[in-house]
Order: C-alpha cells, then structure tokens, then sequence
C-alpha cells in the first residue's frame, strides 16, 4: 500500500500552511479541528490512487482505493458539519473541476496546477470553519493567492523565459489589487517581494532550494496574516 501514499511534499506543506493559517485566524483549536485535517489528508493523498486509476495501473485497486479514501473523508467532514455542511458545498467545484482537468489537460497544466493549490488551500477555509462556524471567503481568498503565486515562481525557474517573467509580476500585481479589494492588507504580501526580484534578476537558485524557500516565504506568512488579520 505504500504506493499509494502521496509523496508530494510541496503539496502536503501548502496543504498545512494553509491549515495553520486557518487556525491561526481562528485563533482557538479543536478535537473537530484535528478530525477535519484527518479528512483533508485523505482528500489530498486520494490524488495518488486516482493518478494510477486514469493511468491505468492495477485500475481495479487504484479505483478502489481511491473511493474509499474520498468516502472516508466525505463521512468525516459531514459528521463534524452536520447541516452547515451545505454552507460549504459550493466549493466542492473546485475539487470536482481539479479532478476533470487533471484527467483531461493533464497534471502539468498550467491551469491544472492553480487549481491544484486553489483545492490545497481549501484548508484554511475547513480549518477556521470548523473553529468558529463561520465560512471566511475572504481568508480563502488570500490564502489561495500568496500559494498560487508558487505556480508561477516554479514555471519561471524551469523555463526562464520573458512571459514567465512577465506573468510572474503581473501576478504579483493582481495579488495586491485583489488583496486591496477585499480588505485584506498588502504587507501579508510582502514574502512575494522574492517573486518579482527573481524576475527580474533571475537569480541561481537550485530547484529544491526553492521548495525550501516557498516553505520560508509561507511560514513567513502565517506570521503575517497572525499580525494583520
């Protein structure tokens, strides 16, 4: 069965940086609280059982497995819901579209990979929810954009090319429009300063130093969004 556990580490940390960050924002943790990351665990490591179904490797107990985690996790997450479940059905879409894309443009796709972290991310909406009862489409949204900025650093370095130099920044400037307009403020952006120097200089840096240093730039972060909530 070890093959079947997800051995994505820059998605397991996007995963529970975006956790802490729900707690954080909370500010209060809970026995529900841990049962709901044993849920996101299952959803997020279903990825792998679902990659050899669709590839077609042992398609029976790939399949298999694959339902009985994402089965799991669905009781999990309606037993500590309950009825405010529905309250959070509307961002089912985004696993739902994620699972789409990923069989149908591919896992390496550019828009397969944002909303691959837009479903990462998720967990900071779960996280705080299941704290406070309250739904925080607007922590959601800041979460999401400072990770998604890691799809555009990691393309820009493996193809070091004017439009992911120019994307790269323009991202960084959506980020901060939008951070503007839903009141968020722009200084939790400031770890995205790395983003834009490395477009512009395009500085040596292995690619595993980098995983280590969106690490940084997200830890720098949850210390950020606890000082400017």
């Amino acid at each position: 069965m070890k093959k079947y556990i997800l051995k994505e580490y820059g998605s397991w940390s996007v995963m529970a940086l975006s956790y802490l960050a729900g707690i954080i924002a909370a500010g209060r943790f809970n026995l529900k609280a841990l049962l709901s990351l044993l849920a996101i665990s299952l959803f997020i490591n279903s990825k792998q059982a679902f990659t050899f179904w669709i590839r077609h490797v042992d398609s029976v107990k790939s399949s298999a497995v694959f339902m009985i985690q994402i089965i799991l996790a669905s009781l999990i997450i309606v037993g500590i819901f309950g009825e405010a479940v529905f309250e959070m059905l509307p961002y089912a879409l985004i696993p739902a579209i994620y699972i789409l894309l990923l069989y149908f443009a591919g896992e390496h796709a550019i828009i397969t990979e944002i909303f691959g972290f837009a479903l990462l991310t998720l967990s900071s909406l779960i996280a705080k929810f299941v704290a406070t009862n309250v739904v925080d489409h607007r922590l959601y949204i800041a979460v999401a954009i400072f990770f998604i900025a890691s799809v555009f650093k990691v393309r820009l370095q493996l193809k070091k090319e004017f439009p992911q130099r120019v994307s790269m920044i323009l991202y960084v400037a959506f980020a901060i429009f939008a951070y503007y307009l839903i009141q968020m403020s722009v200084i939790i952006l400031l770890p995205l300063i790395d983003n834009v120097i490395f477009s512009i200089t395009l500085y040596k840096i292995k690619l595993k130093a980098t995983g280590w240093l969106e690490v940084i730039k997200g830890m720098a972060f949850l210390v950020l969004i606890a000082l400017f909530p």
